[in-house]
């Protein structure tokens, strides 16, 4: 499994929640890929473009 699937699986399993959190899936993509070499911002702007394509309303929380 590669960040992108990885961010798509996390918007599927909260699919209930009408919006997403930057912040939220990234801890959870560092948690999954700990030796990722994406810096927060290029996950964050995965995280947005996928919510997006999903239909998701996102929280940009990240710093």
């Amino acid at each position: 499994m590669d960040v992108r699937q990885a961010i798509v699986r996390y918007l599927i399993d909260h699919v209930d929640n009408p919006s997403v959190s930057i912040v939220e899936v990234t801890i959870a993509v560092r948690k999954m890929f700990p030796l990722c070499e994406l810096t927060d911002w290029q996950i964050g702007d995965l995280i947005a473009r996928s919510a997006i394509d999903a239909g998701f309303a996102i929280d940009f929380d990240a710093a």
